[in-house]
């Protein structure tokens, strides 16, 4: 008798766990099912649109749900939103954190959201200022080497120019017959 029982609590755990594992695969399965739904419909209507069958696609309302609140532990399931630029996107993370905060007495959900979404922004702003950062480098960059270019096109110019004159005496010192003494060492033995 004590075996029996002693079998079944150690079954217990890997139950659980079994009921855990089919719970996750199926809504790993369901939010692949409804992703690949609106990648359809999307894809659709971009088809659509291209061949001119359709009017423009409007934002729909479906897309903004209404927040709804939440026990403790649990996230709200909010898209990611994107702008057509960072400036844009970042806005829109503030947008999300103000309607987080919006609540009369903040859950924990809410909380998670907010910190969710200024670390979005903060992400966001680092890799706008990176940007800025690296533009302002290749900038500068383009200018030094182009005053680089300038200086040493000039300092060319002036050694052509150089050597050029050099040749010119030389040759007008043997036109006139000069030559041009070469030092002579003497060396004893």
């Amino acid at each position: 008798m004590n075996a029996v029982i002693g079998f079944a609590s150690a079954a217990e755990p890997l139950q659980r766990y079994d009921a855990v594992r089919r719970k996750n695969a199926e809504n790993a399965y369901e939010r692949q099912a409804e992703f690949r739904e609106q990648a359809q419909k999307t894809k659709d209507d971009l088809i659509a649109l291209l061949r001119g069958n359709s009017q423009p696609i409007e934002k729909s309302e479906e897309t903004q749900k209404d927040f709804q609140k939440l026990g403790a532990g649990q996230m709200k399931n909010v898209s990611i939103p994107l702008g057509n630029n960072l400036d844009e996107t970042i806005d829109l993370w503030r947008q999300v954190r103000k309607e987080a905060y919006s609540e009369s007495p903040p859950t924990t959900a809410d909380y998670q959201l907010a910190s969710n979404a200024s670390a979005k922004i903060t992400q966001a702003e680092l890799q706008l200022a990176l940007h800025n950062r690296a533009k302002t480098i290749r900038d500068q960059t383009d200018t030094v080497d182009s005053t680089l270019a300038t200086d040493r096109s000039k300092r060319m110019q002036q050694q052509y120019s150089h050597a050029f004159s050099i040749y010119q005496i030389q040759n007008q010192a043997r036109m006139n017959q000069y030559e041009m003494d070469q030092p002579q060492m003497n060396v004893r033995i």
